[in-house]
């Protein structure tokens, strides 16, 4: 349990470290046509996730659906920038016992019309999804940053398991 604290601590890390690093204007571009979204607005997404997390509905739901389109910290950096340090001085405050809670998380899974489900899980695998998908915006995020002209480091958005491998080829390489 205690890995997956630490775990989403060093992924909400190297976001911070990556949008710390961005200057105000990239982080307002959404570098059309690629991307229609900005750096900002993925931010704010993934930081929709972890405040889901943070500040569950009344009975305790986990509220995916939650969304908070059009705030500061879309277009102001240093307001996405002081989000991401509460979230990350959050979950390093969190107690083990918390991750193997049951919880109840909602989520639409449809497009085509609103359908909502409604499924058993655990706080602590819920934190590592949050993780999970911030890695995933963390490489369309570095992927923005780059069509926009910004210096990206090589392992922003590489997931933990890629890494492993990577690891592993480049032993394999240096025994050769």
């Amino acid at each position: 349990m205690k890995n997956i604290i630490g775990g989403a601590v060093e992924s909400l890390e190297q976001m911070i470290e990556f949008i710390d690093g961005l200057d105000d204007v990239s982080y307002q571009q959404s570098a059309k046509p690629l991307f229609d979204s900005s750096i900002g607005q993925h931010l704010r997404h993934i930081l929709d996730l972890y405040m889901a997390l943070v500040q569950p509905h009344g009975d305790g739901l986990i509220n995916y659906d939650v969304r908070r389109r059009g705030i500061t910290l879309e277009h102001e950096r240093g307001a996405g920038i002081i989000e991401l340090r509460q979230v990350c001085d959050w979950v390093k405050r969190l107690e083990l016992t918390v991750l193997q809670q049951q919880i109840i998380v909602s989520t639409e899974v449809s497009i085509s019309c609103v359908k909502i489900s409604e499924m058993t899980s655990t706080f602590g695998r819920e934190l590592c999804f949050a993780s999970s998908h911030l890695t995933h915006h963390l490489a369309l995020m570095a992927a923005i940053a780059k069509y926009v002209g910004q210096q990206v480091n090589a392992n922003l958005g590489v997931a933990p398991c890629t890494a492993t491998f990577l690891r592993n080829e480049a032993s394999v390489i240096c025994a050769q």
